[in-house]
């Protein structure tokens, strides 16, 4: 780069105020001191501005000397007060000053644009009935939370979403920072209202049930098993005849999730755990929490679990 030293040494202009009286005889000096001088005006009556090159910056001061900028106890009718760059010089003095801030401000617009390419869940239009297809889908098709969105499998997904009984539309597209998920069933589908018992879907402490029809088997603050019955399909008369009825009914489950997973970051370690757990829109996360440990990160999520039979 010693080229462009000598390039900036050789046509870098510094600009200076010069004031005395008649300071258009001060040009003279700097003439005879063979200072090449540019850009020459006059501000005041006693006052000129003018621009010398950079390498001739000390012989002005040599030459009218300033007590603000040397000690020089000798007289001169004139004295000399640097200005800063002249020009383009002056610009690029600037740029140099504020490079860390551009460099900043690049940096900052390079990693808004990356990050802009995650998503950090997936969420669902229309209907979720097929969450959990809709998840495993994604997962094979390389969309998941936590990760950068893959483009051009959407039609995949669909395809597999589409297979599903009464799916009559179903789109894939990434918004903001969440695959959205739409998938419609056809109005003129009747749904069969399920048979038999409500059971439990999840294992963990009941939090409600409400059995509009059918008859509860567990009450809240019961814990409960996958696969344990939660409402019969019956109803119970006075006279403890019991008669077959079409559950409906709702319950809220608080459970946990614990696991340590093989990955390579806290983030790719709570992705794994959540496309596991298969969680639908109405289930919600109450607390989580991902601690490094020898060979992979411990992962705990907390969350309830919402349930429902033709409801």
């Amino acid at each position: 780069m010693r080229w462009w030293k000598n390039f900036v040494g050789e046509h870098e202009r510094v600009r200076y105020q010069i004031e005395g009286i008649m300071p258009e005889r001060a040009l003279l000096r700097l003439k005879r001191a063979q200072i090449a001088v540019y850009h020459v005006k006059k501000t005041q009556k006693n006052q000129i501005l003018l621009s010398v090159k950079k390498k001739d910056s000390e012989k002005v001061f040599a030459i009218f000397p300033n007590p603000c900028y040397n000690n020089s106890n000798g007289y001169s009718a004139y004295t000399a007060k640097r200005l800063g760059t002249a020009g383009v010089w002056r610009r690029l003095e600037s740029l140099k000053r504020r490079t860390g801030l551009i460099i900043g401000g690049l940096l900052f617009c390079a990693l808004t644009l990356y990050a802009d390419g995650f998503i950090f869940g997936v969420r669902f239009v229309g209907t979720d009935i097929y969450a959990r297809e809709a998840m495993i889908a994604l997962e094979e098709n390389g969309i998941k939370p936590f990760f950068r969105y893959e483009s051009g499998s959407e039609d995949l997904v669909c395809a597999k979403l589409l297979k599903q009984k009464g799916v009559e539309f179903c789109s894939v597209q990434k918004r903001g920072l969440y695959a959205i998920v739409e998938v419609q069933l056809s109005p003129f589908l009747e749904s069969a209202p399920e048979k038999g018992d409500m059971r439990a879907l999840r294992s963990g402490t009941l939090l409600s049930i409400t059995a509009l029809r059918g008859t509860p088997q567990k009450k809240a603050g019961d814990s409960v098993q996958a696969g344990e019955t939660l409402v019969a399909g019956y109803f119970q008369t006075q006279d403890g005849e019991k008669t077959a009825v079409e559950v409906i009914a709702r319950a809220s489950i608080a459970c946990a999730y614990e696991r340590t997973l093989q990955a390579a970051s806290e983030e790719e370690a709570f992705a794994t755990a959540y496309l596991e757990l298969g969680l639908s829109e109405r289930d919600e996360i109450t607390q989580k929490s991902v601690v490094e440990q020898d060979g992979g990160f411990a992962v705990r999520i907390e969350y309830t679990a919402i349930q429902t039979l033709n409801f």
